[in-house]
């Protein structure tokens, strides 16, 4: 039986302005430890303060860096971050690499905000204006991902907030005990169902 998604030979599947060549803004919007790592560096250690409260204490996504500086400091940390990440020399970068599109990754707080994003992530739909201004301005398209919706789609750090993150406290000679996470072998889609992996 012959496939039925090829297309017959010479037959176009989209006109060459409406393909795709892009980049994405991860990292800006919605928080990645991995991609904007100097904004986590500032949790390293929070143990040796705080002990066994270090949870309370520790940024790793979005949501917990939110909760763990309040909604001034991370505010100010934020604003600093969106201003430096996305600059019009960068924008113009872009469209003269050849790109069309870029992918923005939002978060729904940014839209009704909820805790612990209210004052956090202030002025993040007018980050996103002030983008989208510059995109059009140097003739670029916008792809807006919903990236994090409230309950995590899958449990980790891009989706807004880590979820399963298993604390322990790792016991030595010094009686000051470690405090670590794990949290990659979780996984969680719980917004959907229970899930147990």
């Amino acid at each position: 039986k012959e496939n039925p998604y090829v297309c017959e030979e010479g037959v176009e599947t989209a006109k060459e302005e409406w393909k795709v060549f892009g980049t994405n803004l991860g990292g800006w919007l919605v928080l990645e430890p991995w991609i904007t790592p100097s904004l986590f560096y500032q949790f390293l250690s929070v143990d040796r303060k705080f002990g066994k409260e270090a949870p309370a204490h520790t940024g790793m996504d979005t949501y917990t860096f939110c909760a763990a500086l309040g909604p001034k400091e991370g505010n100010k940390q934020l604003r600093r971050h969106w201003a430096s990440w996305v600059r019009e020399e960068d924008v113009r970068a872009i469209a003269q690499s050849g790109a069309t599109v870029v992918r923005i990754p939002v978060g729904d707080w940014m839209y009704v905000p909820y805790e612990p994003y209210i004052g956090c992530t202030d002025g993040s739909l007018e980050e996103l204006e002030r983008a989208l201004a510059l995109l059009r301005k140097y003739g670029l398209r916008a792809l807006l991902d919903v990236h994090a919706m409230q309950g995590s789609q899958n449990g980790f750090d891009n989706s807004g907030q880590a979820l399963r993150v298993k604390w322990t406290q790792v016991s030595a000679q010094d009686p000051e005990a470690v405090t670590t996470f794990e949290h990659w072998p979780q996984r969680a889609a719980d917004w959907l169902a229970p899930y147990d992996n």
